[in-house]
């Protein structure tokens, strides 16, 4: 498991930040209709970094190990509403979140090959 997160390490941490910028770039939609165009506009902007960011991540990891870090964004987006909108953390709440991370934990330590190799191997065939 240890070695499937050092193999992706790079990939892994370029998607949890992808997941922050996206979560934080949802928050301003919503902050939209009160706040105005400008939350709008930040949002896109944010999300716009998360997806560029997602993108790159994509050439530092496998796909499989990878992708399943985006469903951080709904741990990051449940903090956001709690201790920004001031929202309410519920026991369902948290049991879904110690889930997801749990189950990113998981696929993502579930990496058996060395992604080096595989990465060369990939751009032989190329």
């Amino acid at each position: 498991m240890i070695e499937s997160f050092r193999n992706n390490k790079k990939g892994i941490l370029m998607m949890v930040a992808s997941s922050v910028f996206v979560s934080f770039g949802q928050m301003f939609w919503k902050m939209f209709y009160t706040e105005g165009l400008w939350a709008l506009v930040v949002g896109l902007i944010l999300y716009a970094a998360g997806a560029m960011i997602m993108i790159l991540a994509y050439r530092y990891g496998k796909l499989s190990v990878l992708q399943p870090m985006l469903c951080l964004s709904y741990v990051f987006a449940i903090f956001i509403a709690v201790f920004i909108l001031q929202e309410t953390m519920t026991s369902f709440r948290l049991a879904g979140i110690l889930v997801i991370v749990f189950g990113v934990i998981l696929i993502g330590g579930g990496d058996t090959e060395d992604t080096a190799e595989t990465a060369e191997t990939e751009g032989d065939r190329l």
